[in-house]
């Protein structure tokens, strides 16, 4: 939310892990509209984080504190920037993911496949 990225050619990126996404260039429009661009989807949803969060980090009594981690992460390796951060090292127990949310996960369908 706090940082952006604009790379060698002008481009601006929601940060400097996001380079397979642009947000539009500095050579068409000023930083301050692209950054502040009101109908930019993604920034959009990465400035309201908990209403598009997926699967277990949606659940997680830590989510306030880490906002969801790494966004970018999620979309490479799910394609889905909204689903659980792939290098989250804590355990379902720890998070706070009992049976009931488990159950609930499967309900909504998302379910994924963590790696390990």
């Amino acid at each position: 939310m706090g940082i952006g990225c604009i790379d060698f050619n002008g481009n601006v990126h929601p940060d400097q892990f996001w380079w397979h996404y642009d947000l539009g260039s500095v050579y068409e429009r000023p930083f301050s509209e692209i950054w502040t661009d009101p109908d930019e989807p993604l920034l959009k949803s990465l400035r309201d984080r908990r209403a598009h969060i997926k699967g277990r980090c949606r659940l997680c009594k830590f989510f306030d504190c880490c906002g969801g981690s790494l966004r970018v992460r999620a979309d490479l390796h799910f394609s889905d920037p909204w689903a659980p951060d792939p290098a989250c090292y804590l355990t379902d127990e720890e998070i706070g993911l009992d049976e009931e949310k488990q159950k609930e996960l499967r309900q909504t369908n998302e379910v994924f496949e963590m790696p390990e």
